[in-house]
């Protein structure tokens, strides 16, 4: 009977520092809400890189970009960034725009570009 106890504790431990430690899964990006993010706000620059941004069909600047890592960028579209490239407004104008849109929005953008973000 111990023994269960000690186990069934143990268990319960595993799942609890798994838990908090945000269980090792990484974020999946809904890209539909990207779509949605992207035609609404991220289009005016990124269809064609008016002002320096990365158009959507420049695969070669997404690698650029995506290397970088989506920490990094997802603290770049919300704060905003200034690159040698040119200007990335804070949250890309779209003020109504939470961390999880833009998060959707960059990875519907790498999503299309062909690209991948580091690790």
């Amino acid at each position: 009977m111990k023994k269960i106890i000690l186990l069934m504790v143990s268990a319960f431990m595993a799942v609890g520092m798994l838990t908090s430690c945000g269980g090792g899964g990484e974020k999946v990006a809904n890209l539909e809400n990207g779509k949605a993010v992207y035609d609404k706000a991220c289009i005016a620059c990124h269809w064609k890189g008016v002002a320096g941004a990365a158009a959507l069909t420049d695969k070669a600047r997404w690698e650029e970009i995506a290397a970088k890592g989506m920490t990094v960028l997802k603290e770049h579209a919300l704060k905003g960034y200034t690159g040698t490239h040119g200007v990335m407004p804070e949250k890309g104008t779209c003020v109504d725009c939470t961390e999880d849109d833009l998060f959707d929005a960059i990875s519907y953008m790498m999503h299309e570009a062909g690209v991948t973000p580091a690790k």
